[in-house]
Order: C-alpha cells, then sequence, then structure tokens
C-alpha cells in the first residue's frame, strides 16, 4: 500500500512524479489547506526533467486540476517559479464558474490596482491588458472599464476608447464621466456632430458642470460655417 504523501508545497513549486521512467510534472497553482486539496497546471509526462528555463516549452495536459494533497505518489519538488498570468488561466475560470465570489474580487482587486500603477507610469498599453483581466472577472466592474478607456484615450484610440465607454454605460446609465468622455472622444477625432449630441447629453444631466458647457460650446464653434 503507498504512503500518503505528506509533503506540502507553495504556490509556484513546480513538482512531478516518476513512474516506469516517465516524469509527470505539475505546477502548483494555490494551496488549498482547509481541504487539503492541490489546484495545479497538469503537463503532458516526458522522459527526461526539464531544465527551468525550457518549462514554457512544455505541452499542458490541464491548465487546472483540483487534486488531494495526499494523492501523489513520492513527489518532488523539482523548482520554484514564479505564478504567471499564463498559470491563472484555468485557476481563474474555475472560480468563476463554482461563483468563489470573494476571490474573483480578490484577483480582480489586484488586476486593477496593477493596472493603475501602470496607468501612472504611463505603460498604457500594459495597463489595458491588466484592466481587461479585471473586466473578465467581474464584467461590470465599470470603473475598470471606465480606467480602460482612458488609457486608450491616453494612446489616441478614439474609437476604441467609445466603445469601453459605451460598455460603461450599459451597466451605469448616467454616468456623466462616461457621457461626457464620449462625447471629449469624438471631439477629439473631429467628428463635431457627434460630440455635441453626448455634451448636450451631458449638460442636461448636470448643468452646473462647466466643462461639458465649455466643450459644448467649442464644438456649437466648429459646427458654425
Amino acid at each position: 500500500m503507498d504512503t500518503p504523501n505528506k509533503t506540502t508545497f507553495e504556490a509556484g513549486a513546480i513538482f512531478y512524479t516518476e513512474k516506469e521512467g516517465k516524469f509527470s510534472l505539475f505546477k502548483l497553482i494555490k494551496h488549498d489547506a482547509e481541504f487539503e486539496t492541490y489546484h495545479i497546471k497538469v503537463y503532458n509526462p516526458v522522459d527526461a526533467l526539464p531544465q527551468k528555463e525550457d518549462l514554457a516549452k512544455l505541452d499542458v495536459l490541464a491548465h487546472h486540476a483540483p487534486i488531494n494533497q495526499h494523492g501523489f505518489e513520492n513527489p518532488q519538488l523539482l523548482y520554484s517559479t514564479p505564478l504567471e498570468d499564463d498559470d491563472l488561466e484555468g485557476y481563474l475560470e474555475y472560480i468563476k464558474q463554482i461563483g468563489n465570489i470573494d476571490e474573483v474580487i480578490q484577483y480582480a482587486s489586484k488586476y486593477y490596482k496593477e493596472a493603475y500603477q501602470l496607468g501612472t507610469q504611463k505603460e498604457h498599453e500594459q495597463a489595458i491588458q491588466r484592466y481587461t483581466k479585471a473586466i473578465d472577472l467581474i464584467p461590470n466592474f465599470f470603473e475598470a472599464i471606465d480606467n480602460r478607456a482612458f488609457a486608450k484615450m491616453d494612446l489616441g484610440r478614439w474609437a476604441d476608447a467609445v466603445e469601453d465607454f459605451t460598455l460603461s454605460l450599459t451597466v451605469q446609465p448616467d454616468s456623466l464621466l462616461a457621457i461626457f468622455s464620449i462625447g471629449e472622444c469624438y471631439f477629439k477625432s473631429a467628428e463635431y456632430a457627434k460630440a455635441k449630441t453626448y455634451f448636450e447629453q451631458a449638460v442636461a444631466l448636470n448643468p452646473s458642470h462647466e466643462v461639458s458647457q465649455q466643450f459644448l460650446a467649442k464644438t456649437i464653434a466648429q459646427l458654425e460655417p
């Protein structure tokens, strides 16, 4: 009878088992100590243990599998590595599917904060990627949607920003920020008739919003013959 595995690995561990000259490799995504479960990424069996730099070349058998932590026969630690975004894909889909709201919010908040920091460093493309990860986890995360749109504006991607602000309005239909910003995108892309419509909506929503009034006046001036 096999002796139960008592070894405990930490997240990021690459460990393996060996059977009949084949090595089965796993990457630990999360150790759920309460339920004695390893959430792992599973690689296809290999004939020889890889070098750390070759891990990315391995074929993945399963992006996520929950397995009892004692269910591995004589597991051996190979490397300790950071958790990369690709490693989390399967696990994030899993927590969404089972409705683990607390952990979904935790990861979405993490990506949002990382994106915001990237934005302050003018790393707008990377910020967009991080905001997208947050939105994938929480589709009605309008703050992330708005900030992703602002990052696109910073890159001069006016039409893409309009798409995001329009998405934001499906969550918050009376968002002055989103309505005004759509107008600003159209103004910046010289689509003044469209810009006027949105600036009028912004002024109607908040007549005391001076910036909306100013942009509406500038837009009307552009439309005058």
